[in-house]
């Protein structure tokens, strides 16, 4: 928590210097993730952690750091994705792939964890980033970051329900995407 004027500038350096250590890592890889631009993902990241500063330096109150961090980081990458015009399909082909061990924990038991301990790491990725927005995102925040589903529902400003059925609903689509098919023509005789 960040309350207006109730600290010293020393104070207010220690936050963010721990905040920043603290934080940095887990929203740039979520930013990288969203983006597939490591450069870029790292420059937002700055942004986000410059922006924060400047608005906690104008004695406004922030309740919650983390959620508030990445609200701004998600506001930076909207604005992003705003600026770039559509891509060729060259350019999206000899785009920089991310480095998926750097995007995704090892630690966690759940479905994008699972597919990379079955060595399916980069298909894993690829099918995260076939799910609409509104799915990768919370997924991303909940499994990828760790966040709990009441920081998400501040981040993405919905209420804890929301963001509980689009998680289940967000695992559900990406569980279908990543089962291998078994199509077997069904002959009846």
């Amino acid at each position: 928590m960040v309350p207006r004027s109730s600290y010293g500038m020393e104070d207010l350096e220690r936050i963010f210097t721990d905040a920043f250590e603290r934080y940095s890592d887990e929203l740039f890889r979520h930013c990288a993730m969203r983006l597939s631009n490591r450069d870029r993902a790292l420059e937002l990241t700055q942004e986000c952690f410059m922006r924060t500063w400047q608005y906690a330096q104008k004695g406004q109150e922030i309740r919650e750091l983390r959620p508030f961090l990445y609200r701004t980081l998600r506001n930076l990458v909207i604005d992003e994705y705003r600026r770039h015009k559509p891509q060729s399909l060259e350019a999206m082909v000899t785009e920089e792939k991310p480095d998926v061990e750097a995007l995704l924990p090892a630690d966690e038991s759940n479905t994008l964890t699972a597919a990379m301990e079955r060595h399916e790491g980069a298909r894993a990725l690829e099918m995260l980033k076939q799910l609409p927005d509104l799915y990768r995102e919370v997924l991303a925040l909940r499994y990828v970051e760790g966040l709990s589903l009441t920081e998400i529902a501040d981040i993405i400003d919905e209420t804890e329900n929301a963001v509980s059925v689009r998680i289940h609903r967000g695992l559900k689509k990406l569980k279908e995407l990543l089962e291998p098919t078994h199509t077997s023509p069904d002959i009846q005789k």
